[in-house]
């Protein structure tokens, strides 16, 4: 199944370049890096942030925007939800951190309630949420009174998929799903393509590694956009707040997982633009917060892959058998793998089922 051609379909988005922001974006980012810079043993950066401040914000209420600014800048270098370091000071490109925060003002500056809370739950952890979201209301107000509006374009944080696929309308209307695949030589390309990611990612968890950079070598093989960050933002929630364990296989067994199957069926029905069924599968280890927190992530890496034509086929998972066949391998013994074991490409080949898979998967949590 390919996606058809779509008026309007966009390119994958490439970061930003911080040169072609707006000003009070600018501003923003600009402090954002030399306050975090100055926290991690930096030279000192208050006087500049004074400054710059004062000129686009107004003495007036100076001590309270660089107080707002510095309890920011705490939150998130002791308590953000993903490991990721600032950008270095000459870095031209936007992160996905600076764009999550850029979206929290601009939709402070909005009154935007429902997005302002959702990107504060992104951003960080429980504890320092409800100061965190206060300062950043208070630095929102504070710019815009001064006539410093951050540009928020929604669909940059939320985007929403127009794409088509050979039977996909027969399958939405008569409900018409392809059968359940039983093992991993079952799964379609791109759906070894996720799975594959997904296993990687955590085989390097496992190991104390950077997970992260692992699922990133992975796509950037094959693909041009970057679906590593948010498969990453999906599975490092569910270590955070999973409510079981998760399933998943390591990188040479066969068979294949309730849980992948659950989280492959999510991705599916998310490029369709179906959130239900999509909410049910990851609902089965995420509580609701997690799960509301976890869905922007999910349909950004729903839409990377559809981008890049990797459009996953509906299907009527089978969990129960996927379980029975789980069940069956619990007895056996896990089989050490050889050096000189053959190497298997993770999306051109299948997990052969050679003497060199482990019986007994890893979980997440």
């Amino acid at each position: 199944m390919h996606p058809l051609p779509d008026p309007q379909h966009r390119p994958p988005r490439l970061p930003r370049i911080v040169a072609s922001l707006a000003f009070p974006e600018i501003i923003v980012i600009w402090s954002l890096r030399h306050a975090s810079a100055e926290a991690q043993g930096g030279d000192d950066a208050s006087g500049r942030i004074a400054k710059e401040f004062a000129r686009a914000l107004g003495l007036a209420r100076l001590e309270e925007a660089m107080a707002a600014l510095s309890t920011m800048v705490d939150a998130l270098a002791g308590a953000s939800r993903l490991p990721q370091a600032m950008p270095q000071l000459d870095d031209d490109r936007v992160s996905a951190r600076e764009e999550a925060v850029l979206a929290l003002l601009g939709a402070c500056q909005r009154n935007d309630g429902s997005l302002s809370k959702r990107l504060v739950e992104w951003l960080v952890f429980r504890n320092t949420q409800q100061s965190f979201a206060e300062a950043a209301a208070c630095l929102a107000r504070i710019m815009k009174e001064a006539g410093q509006t951050i540009p928020l374009d929604s669909q940059r944080h939320r985007p929403r998929l127009h794409l088509a696929a050979v039977g996909d309308e027969a399958i939405l209307q008569n409900k018409t799903l392809l059968s359940s695949a039983p093992d991993w030589q079952s799964l379609s390309l791109p759906e070894r393509h996720l799975a594959g990611g997904v296993r990687l990612w955590v085989q390097a968890f496992r190991q104390d590694q950077d997970p992260l950079a692992a699922v990133r070598m992975h796509f950037a093989s094959r693909t041009a956009s970057d679906p590593g960050l948010s498969l990453h933002a999906v599975l490092r929630n569910t270590t955070l707040a999973a409510t079981r364990s998760i399933d998943v296989r390591c990188l040479r067994c066969p068979g294949l997982s309730p849980d992948e199957a659950r989280l492959l069926g999510a991705i599916a029905w998310l490029q369709r633009e179906q959130v239900e069924p999509a909410e049910l599968a990851l609902g089965s280890w995420l509580p609701r917060a997690a799960l509301r927190l976890s869905l922007d992530a999910a349909r950004g890496l729903a839409g990377s892959l559809a981008r890049e034509g990797y459009l996953l086929p509906l299907r009527d998972w089978d969990y129960a058998a996927l379980e029975a066949r789980t069940a069956g391998h619990a007895g056996q013994s896990p089989r050490r793998q050889h050096s000189d074991a053959p190497s298997i490409d993770l999306l051109e080949g299948g997990y052969a089922g050679n003497g060199v898979d482990q019986a007994i998967s890893p979980t997440l949590h």
